[in-house]
């Protein structure tokens, strides 16, 4: 179906499927769905009593009964086996994602403050959360040989101190990002001023604050969830693996909507320069005959 954008849905999906960020997203979506169904007995024997209905019609062939599945803790490991496989996935587009961490937080930090009142609360935790997923990023790729290609250069202690290391730092880096959304929402409310402006000026700054504040918000409540991953890791936390794969679940949705919208941008950007150029063509054309 065509968007008012000029591009269709299916479009979009194209684009959000072989972007990296939207890929690496998609990973995540089906780890967390097979943590979900490792961790949590209810979710495992949902789907497992949805996939022994729907099994004869999909494979009438197919000798599986409604009672071999019906035993599902023996899937379990399984269930973990291919989580662990899209985990380490997933690494390969997060190999040296750390160097845009540390460049992002390089610009913010090199950037001007502002000459009243200098730096704000919030760029300060901007620039640390940046910094500290820099190098949450730089620790997993150090121990990607062992994790995603099965060559240990590491001793199994050093190993396990710089994966506990490096959650540590994520999950320093997820508390400065919700403290810098926080305050950044307790500042603007999604609240902007129009004075002087009317009609469709107005408007836009309307629409735009109002957007802005939407995903100030999302990417705040999906940081406060992913601080489960990294907390039960580090022992800030105490709650169940099942748990933190709803919190994982919850966190990739939000997150992949980012890189949704963004491919929704390229492609709209794509279409109105596709648009102005086939406008300016006649044009040129005339005065070139």
């Amino acid at each position: 179906m065509a968007t008012p954008h000029g591009y269709t849905t299916f479009e979009q999906f194209i684009r959000f499927s072989t972007d990296a960020s939207g890929l690496e997203r998609t990973l995540r979506l089906f780890q967390s769905l097979l943590q979900i169904l490792a961790y949590n007995a209810t979710a495992r024997t949902l789907f497992f009593s949805l996939l022994a209905l729907l099994l004869p019609y999909l494979l009438p062939s197919t000798t599986t009964t409604t009672t071999t599945l019906s035993n599902t803790e023996e899937y379990i490991p399984l269930l973990l086996t291919l989580r662990a496989r899209f985990a380490s996935g997933r690494r390969f587009f997060r190999l040296f994602r750390f160097l845009e961490s540390f460049h992002s937080a390089w610009t913010l930090y090199s950037s001007p403050p502002s000459p009243v009142g200098g730096r704000a609360a919030e760029a300060w935790l901007d620039i640390f959360a940046r910094s500290f997923n820099g190098l949450y990023l730089l620790l997993e790729s150090a121990t990607f040989p062992g994790a995603a290609l099965g060559t240990e250069v590491w001793a199994l202690n050093t190993r396990g101190m710089l994966d506990v290391e490096a959650q540590r730092l994520w999950f320093l880096a997820l508390v400065c990002a919700v403290g810098g959304g926080g305050v950044r929402l307790w500042k603007t409310g999604g609240v902007v001023s129009v004075e002087g402006e009317k009609g469709e000026k107005a408007e836009g700054k309307r629409r735009e604050a109002r957007s802005k504040f939407r995903r100030v918000v999302r990417r705040l409540v999906a940081d406060v969830l992913d601080l489960a991953v990294p907390g039960t890791v580090i022992k800030v936390f105490s709650v169940g693996q099942g748990t933190v794969g709803f919190a994982m679940l919850g966190s990739t949705v939000l997150t992949g909507l980012e890189v949704w919208e963004r491919c929704g941008r390229e492609l709209g950007a794509a279409a109105s320069a596709s648009a102005v150029a086939a406008t300016a063509a006649p044009a040129v054309k005339k005065r070139t005959g």
